[in-house]
């Protein structure tokens, strides 16, 4: 780890970035816990998992089978493409508490940055298979003629991999900036 030695002391940190660094660290773990206990919640109930699939998959009204077989896979399926959210939001709240805690120049920020990059990225690509996956194992149990494959791309899903390029470009910035920082630190 290498951290900015500043030649004369660094300036507080506002109170302004703590807050904000303690909020989306928080926050992020939040969201990251009602997302793993989310999806076994969602399978394990019969209407929760109805009313998804009526508004929020490219189902929607077409029919599909619920039973035990297709409710684990769904939730294994679903756990699957959250993996890289998760990973995301660990990332995000650990730059952020470092954030909190006035580290804000470091290599290990850079590393973060250019990971929840990576992770957006994942996310991204891995999203359509995951929807052809889920929509293969609702209907998988349907007469023949009735199983659904759907497999797409969408606008969000181009903006999500350049949000990724970005993040790891900006990480790359950043980190040549830290050594910058460092090398001038020691010489005067």
């Amino acid at each position: 780890m290498s951290v900015i030695a500043f030649p004369y002391p660094a300036p507080a940190q506002p109170n302004r970035l703590r807050r904000i660094g303690r909020f989306v660290a928080v926050g992020s773990i939040v969201c990251a816990g009602v997302a793993v206990i989310g999806v076994p919640v969602l399978w394990s109930s019969e209407d929760l998992v109805r009313q998804w699939v009526l508004t929020q998959t490219p189902l929607g009204s077409r029919p599909f089978t619920l039973n035990l077989d297709t409710r684990i896979s769904g939730a294994a399926i679903s756990l699957l493409g959250l993996a890289p959210v998760i990973f995301c939001l660990l990332q995000l709240a650990a730059l952020f508490s470092r954030f909190a805690r006035g580290e804000v120049f470091v290599d290990a920020n850079a590393a973060r940055i250019r990971r929840i990059g990576i992770a957006l990225i994942a996310n991204t690509l891995l999203s359509p298979l995951v929807q052809m996956l889920t929509t293969i194992n609702l209907t998988r149990a349907n007469s023949p003629g009735q199983i659904v494959v759907q497999f797409g791309f969408e606008l969000s899903h181009v903006l999500s991999v350049l949000s990724g390029l970005a993040l790891i470009a900006f990480a790359s910035i950043m980190t040549e900036a830290v050594r910058l920082w460092h090398d001038n630190s020691e010489i005067i």
